[in-house]
């Protein structure tokens, strides 16, 4: 069986308890749902049983070679899953004495019980045999867990701080240093250490090292298999200092890069809480794997705990449907338990995969099937190696050294703005885009590199961004600022900030907070010759005015001057009256696509060859008509319309009227938790 969008349904089999009705059932919701591909799990969650030995793993190879025969008679592939690496948790299991490898040890030098030290050559050794054991039945994919990596392994922190490790990193630094004093350095405010980066390039060193092993014994017996590898979370990642390219390459060798990136929701959560961490998470990391069309994604859909009672079929539907807002190449369904129940035919899963299936091929073939290097809108930057450069605050917790470089995506996508991620490589430059920037990003940037990307583009700046500038002594020469100073939330000194002169919404002077679910106030003071914009001005609750908030400076620099709130990162922002006034820049300063009037639908456009605009109604509200506003060589009359229609396509074409402000007006509804997609007719 062939797909452009494949179905892989991840799938426990207990050998222990596995049957042939067990068997006809998942046969027959291979048939019904459409499935191309089982990958089926190896000794997981509750059936766990500490890292095995060859004896215990062939016990499930054999049981899954004997299904994976009458699959293959379907034209249905089989893939493995083995649910360890490391191992995700210390659950009261022991390590075999016989395997014999030790454990992590974290910052704070508790010592795991069964999750093991990836430094320790004992478990690299194993952990490939495991797999040269695995690749024996020749899996159409061999997938990787999201085990593998250095931090969240409860009740761990981050590791490995062991006494092999740190003897590794006292011969790097050529010092003897105590596990304590060495993390002290690690985390120290100011400029980062060299303890730091030895720590961290130790870190990503030492998992590639571990992938090329295993990837090695994978080729020694089964070539055609790929390697995939589950991801979590990109900030977290960064302080492990993951190579991403490294990693891939040395997983996939001659094959293409195979990532199964996380899904943030593993039960039902509001759809517009999930537009969030859609992008900054699932979009965030098809950025950093990409290396162009040959790249496969398959993110994973994960309801757990199972059934209905964790999540709707109908935002499990809009889940699957919605990954084609990363080009995805399918989809990894975790959609039953992992003790071996098998398929549980009262969720009715068949029929809403099969509703989904044909209309999810049809743009997902070589024509429609988004292209991630042509991608338009605000560029949003972010590296990966941020972790090396970030200034802590306290120098007392690892979470510290997190990065915060995706607030400006996960804001611009929720808000209807056209936007993406850009994974930058410290090298290229960029030249009249709209780039957007927060946290700490500028960090990892030279003088030089800085006020190229100033100067030469429209740019969006935060308040951390601003004080690396402050930092570098760049402020008064690239934003006309002399002075600066930090105010707190919630300590008496702003309340709330208002767009002077401006109407919102029908609101004149409309006001946002500044007290709630909001980072700090960076209070800038400008040059009296600047070419200042005020957007917005911040005053206390007795309305006094304090200085501006919100600036345009040069006409292309747009500052929002305030930091990320630990707990509610950028929350105040989300919010009509804001939706407004970027909306405003940006339809003066730049050519970035936008929706008008279509609260928390996603925008994703694709121009070069022609344009395409990608729209997700991350909503349960339909949306009457819809509306966008495109730079006037994009207001094209005649559009094709993408959409699904039951188990069918509705593939037709369409007209959009466009009036003198630029906005195109379709009459289409577009219901709550759709996707479409639109297609000039040139």
């Amino acid at each position: 069986m062939t797909a452009n969008f494949k179905y892989s349904l991840r799938f426990t089999l207990d050998p222990e308890s596995w049957d042939a009705k067990k068997e006809a059932k998942l046969l027959d919701f291979c048939k019904k749902g459409r499935i191309d591909d089982v990958a089926f799990f190896i000794n997981p969650e509750e059936l766990n049983q500490s890292h095995l030995d060859e004896k215990q793993n062939r016990v499930w190879l054999e049981t899954i070679q004997s299904v994976s025969l009458n699959l293959k008679k379907l034209g249905i592939t089989t893939s493995l899953n083995p649910w360890t690496t490391l191992m995700h948790s210390d659950r009261g299991r022991k390590i075999n004495p016989k395997i014999g490898f030790s454990t992590m040890v974290d910052y704070q030098g508790k010592k795991a019980e069964s999750i093991a030290c990836p430094g320790d050559p004992i478990w690299q050794n194993y952990i490939a045999d495991c797999y040269r054991q695995f690749a024996s039945i020749q899996p159409n994919t061999l997938w990787v867990e999201d085990d593998f990596r250095h931090y969240n392994h409860t009740p761990l922190k981050l590791g490995c701080f062991c006494d092999r490790h740190m003897q590794i990193y006292n011969q790097k630094l050529g010092k003897n240093l105590s596990r304590q004093e060495f993390i002290k350095l690690v985390l120290q405010t100011g400029k980062p250490t060299q303890e730091r980066l030895v720590y961290l390039k130790t870190d990503q060193q030492e998992m590639i090292q571990v992938a090329k092993k295993i990837a090695e014994a994978v080729r020694r017996v089964s070539p055609r298999t790929k390697i995939g590898l589950m991801s979590s979370f990109p900030n977290w990642h960064a302080i492990e200092d993951r190579d991403w390219s490294g990693l891939f390459d040395a997983f996939s060798g001659e094959h293409p890069r195979v990532n199964r990136p996380h899904l943030p929701a593993h039960n039902e959560v509001s759809p517009l809480k999930y537009s969030r961490d859609f992008e900054a998470f699932t979009r965030t990391t098809a950025a950093f794997v990409s290396n162009g069309p040959q790249s496969e994604f398959y993110p994973e859909l994960e309801n757990y705990m199972y059934s209905p009672f964790a999540k709707s079929n109908l935002f499990t539907q809009f889940q699957l449907e919605s990954t084609v807002l990363i080009g995805a190449s399918g989809i990894f369904l975790n959609l039953f338990d992992m003790m071996g129940n098998g398929i549980d035919e009262s969720y009715h899963y068949a029929q809403m995969l099969a509703d989904s299936k044909t209309w999810l091929n049809h743009v997902s073939d070589s024509k429609t099937r988004l292209n991630r290097a042509q991608l338009s809108g605000v560029m949003v930057l972010m590296d990966q190696n941020s972790a090396q450069t970030i200034h802590t605050s306290q120098g007392k917790d690892p979470e510290e050294l997190l990065p915060n470089e995706t607030n400006w995506l996960s804001l611009f996508g929720s808000l209807g703005i056209a936007s993406f991620p850009q994974a930058d490589t410290r090298k290229t430059q960029y030249h009249d885009q709209t780039v957007a920037i927060s946290g700490q990003f500028l960090r990892n940037l030279n003088n030089a590199q800085i006020s190229q990307l100033v100067k030469n583009n429209t740019v969006f700046l935060d308040g951390e961004c601003v004080q690396v500038l402050l930092d570098r002594k760049l402020a008064k020469t690239l934003l006309s600022v002399n002075k600066a100073e930090w105010h707190q939330a919630r300590t008496g000194y702003q309340s709330f900030e208002q767009a002077d002169g401006q109407t919102v919404d029908g609101i004149e002077n409309p006001r946002i907070t500044m007290l709630q679910h909001t980072g700090d106030y960076l209070q800038l003071a400008y040059t009296e010759d600047a070419q200042l914009d005020v957007i917005s001005n911040a005053y206390n609750e007795y309305h006094k005015h304090l200085g501006p908030m919100m600036t345009v400076v040069n006409e292309r620099t747009f500052i929002l001057p305030m930091n990320t709130d630990p707990k509610y990162d950028w929350e105040s922002q989300y919010y009509s009256i804001k939706e407004g006034l970027f909306k405003h820049f940006l339809e003066k300063h730049t050519q970035v696509s936008f929706a008008v009037e279509m609260p928390g639908v996603k925008l994703v456009t694709e121009q070069k060859d022609g344009f395409k605009a990608y729209l997700s109604n991350f909503t349960i509200d339909d949306q009457p008509k819809i509306k966008l506003h495109l730079a006037e060589q994009y207001q094209f009359t005649h559009w094709i319309l993408h959409a699904k229609n039951g188990s069918d396509l509705k593939d037709v074409s369409i007209h959009c009227s466009w009036d003198t402000n630029g906005i195109g007006t379709i009459d289409y509804s577009l219901k709550g938790l759709e996707t479409i997609l639109l297609e000039a007719e040139v």
